[in-house]
């Protein structure tokens, strides 16, 4: 991850953007998931300022930048800045936890497709893993990537009978 951001920084797309919002600092990483682990996609570095999220994309020429979009998070909820330092697992390591534990978590679920966000979540930098599974719900397991351990988990129902 920190090399991805060092690549970013070093990008004359960003210095560009960053003259015009010095304010700005890293919030997450984000790339969706198959149901077998497999990306999608290639990361997506955010970065906040202004109460919207900016989006700059990893791709074969360097880094495309998507427009400034307003943040989803629930009101009162803020986003913090992502403390890479704090950032001891790998997403290979991540992803062998949540393997581990999605079972004995959620032992009825069967994976869908979905998504890793890499953030800082109260106080806290997590490996945030959401899919959907096939009895349409939310499964979502946050683990610890400094210490490996499960932070946080819930499953919340797609479909309100």
């Amino acid at each position: 991850m920190k090399e991805l951001v060092e690549k970013l920084s070093a990008d004359d797309l960003f210095k560009d953007w960053q003259k015009e919002n010095p304010e700005s600092f890293l919030s997450h990483f984000f790339v969706p998931l198959d149901s077998k682990f497999n990306f999608n996609s290639s990361w997506e570095i955010g970065y906040f300022a202004n109460e919207q999220i900016t989006v700059f994309v990893a791709n074969d020429n360097g880094f495309e930048i998507k427009p400034a979009d307003q943040i989803f998070k629930k009101p009162n909820a803020e986003v913090e800045p992502l403390k890479l330092d704090e950032v001891k697992l790998s997403f290979e390591q991540a992803l062998e936890i949540f393997k581990e534990k999605f079972p004995e978590t959620f032992p009825a679920a069967v994976l869908g497709d979905g998504f890793l966000i890499l953030q800082t979540y109260q106080g806290k930098t997590v490996w945030n893993f959401t899919f959907i599974t096939k009895q349409l719900k939310f499964a979502n397991l946050k683990i610890n990537a400094n210490t490996g351990e499960v932070e946080d988990s819930q499953e919340v129902d797609l479909v309100h009978k």
